[in-house]
């Protein structure tokens, strides 16, 4: 595939078109934190601040919906600590998604918990009030407007005022068939609302990209209303879920071969398309296979380990950090309105361990959803400081581009037809003649596969050792 043709020449409008541009989140789930203490939280606060990454959108469940979850609480007061002292930001994300509960969410509740850190410097606020989002909060009879309005106007009378973002998946997902309609219903729906964060970072069962049409329509339908909260975009580089629980539905991809780079692209580009805050989803959401975090240690001692159960079928082994420098590149640009200058040399790649066609011997008790949707093929994205060939092999099969310090650039190579033992994915950047750098994927793609799996491997080849400056 060709460079991104218009990367460079709207480099020099972008910056008129972020003016409005704020921060950029990283939606967080605090059931995967169960061990973290200070310093975890700190050493993860500086993994996502080293990308641009402002705060944490805290995501947690009714702390008695499915159990005893109290704890999450506690944790969330070591965040705010860490947070302090790290100059970070915090944001409470509440999870109203939950249909089934023993105790749902109540707003004395919440308002308990935002008032105990309202005076927190981590606290992030829009134009002076508490910024609060949610997932959900319109499909589930325990909530709604009503409840909305009450949150709000409980807090305004302890002098804590909110402005309230939901992310209200019903509008969300009806935005991709019917943009303004569904934006227009979700304002008239839900008049307490400020702002808006359009949850819908994939395309939706379709065999096509990403558009910005329902960012377009949530953005206007907001400024229309006079409302003075953000429009908050997602962002995200992957979706894949199983849980292999003979439900259907339960089990899915989403088309999301090029989505990072395509979706972070649009920013840079399209002044009618400018969101106030950007949500990357996730920081650490292993089950749906989008996380940027490195993976969880399985040590049970360890202060970031995590339970993945079942999950960890498809997400041990398959790291995503290298998506991070994806992130870093795109959200410089769009904070600065100028493309970063390009120092070093870096091919990020990413690729399924499987063709879509394999008959795996476990691993789903039900098809998966889209699964003809990806593409059998390694993908990579190119920035380097001299103009280099990138040169990309799977088994039999190879792929050159030309790549160099105007932008990014972007290739592919297909999965060969025969996969007999396995053949592990090469990539390596040649300049004059000479390899430079050089790398090979993690694991093998065998179609003699052991666990149905749609959640990429993701790579780098670079001329440094860590994920870390430019």
């Amino acid at each position: 595939m060709a460079r991104f043709s218009n990367l460079i020449a709207v480099a020099a409008a972008v910056s008129t078109q972020v003016a409005a541009a704020a921060d950029v989140f990283a939606h967080f789930m605090v059931q995967n934190s169960y061990a973290y203490d200070g310093a975890q939280w700190k050493t993860d606060m500086k993994a996502a601040k080293r990308i641009g990454v402002d705060a944490f959108a805290l995501n947690w469940v009714p702390p008695f919906c499915d159990g005893d979850l109290s704890w999450q609480a506690d944790r969330i007061k070591d965040a705010f600590t860490a947070a302090e002292q790290m100059n970070f930001k915090l944001v409470h994300s509440f999870d109203m998604s939950w249909s089934e509960c023993d105790t749902y969410w109540t707003p004395s509740y919440m308002q308990n918990i935002l008032s105990q850190h309202a005076g927190s410097p981590a606290m992030y606020r829009w134009n002076s009030n508490i910024l609060v989002t949610t997932y959900g909060g319109d499909q589930v009879a325990q909530y709604g407007n009503a409840f909305f309005q009450g949150l709000k106007d409980g807090m305004k009378a302890s002098s804590n005022s909110i402005t309230l973002v939901p992310a209200l998946s019903k509008y969300s997902c009806g935005a991709q068939s019917d943009p303004e309609g569904s934006a227009k219903r979700m304002i008239s729906g839900f008049p307490s609302i400020d702002g808006y964060l359009n949850w819908q970072a994939w395309p939706l069962d379709e065999h096509k990209n990403m558009t910005v049409e329902a960012d377009r329509a949530f953005q206007s339908a907001l400024k229309k209303a006079g409302k003075t909260g953000p429009y908050i975009m997602s962002i995200s580089p992957w979706q894949y879920k199983n849980l292999n629980n003979g439900n259907p539905w339960d089990a899915w991809v989403q088309y999301s071969d090029t989505l990072f780079p395509d979706r972070f692209e649009s920013i840079t580009k399209d002044d009618a398309c400018q969101p106030d805050i950007i949500e990357l989803i996730s920081w650490n959401d292993w089950p749906e296979s989008h996380y940027l975090r490195d993976l969880p240690s399985q040590d049970m001692g360890a202060t970031d380990y995590a339970e993945l159960g079942e999950f960890g079928n498809y997400v041990l082994g398959h790291e995503h950090g290298g998506w991070r420098i994806i992130a870093k590149y795109y959200i410089s640009w769009w904070k600065t309105g100028k493309a970063p200058k390009i120092t070093k040399d870096r091919v990020v790649y990413w690729y399924r361990v499987h063709p879509k066609g394999a008959a795996c011997s476990g691993g789903t008790s039900t098809a998966i959803r889209n699964h003809m949707y990806p593409e059998d093929a390694v993908f990579a994205w190119a920035l380097v400081k001299k103009e280099a060939t990138v040169s990309m092999s799977a088994g039999s099969n190879t792929h050159k581009f030309h790549a160099d310090s105007k932008g990014p650039s972007m290739g592919r190579v297909s999965f060969p037809s025969d996969l007999s033992g396995g053949v592990t994915p090469e990539v390596a950047i040649i300049r004059n003649g000479k390899t430079k750098h050089w790398s090979k994927g993690s694991q093998p793609i065998t179609d003699a596969c052991e666990w149905e799996n749609y959640n990429p491997v993701v790579g780098v080849c670079r001329g440094q050792a860590k994920l870390t400056a430019w």
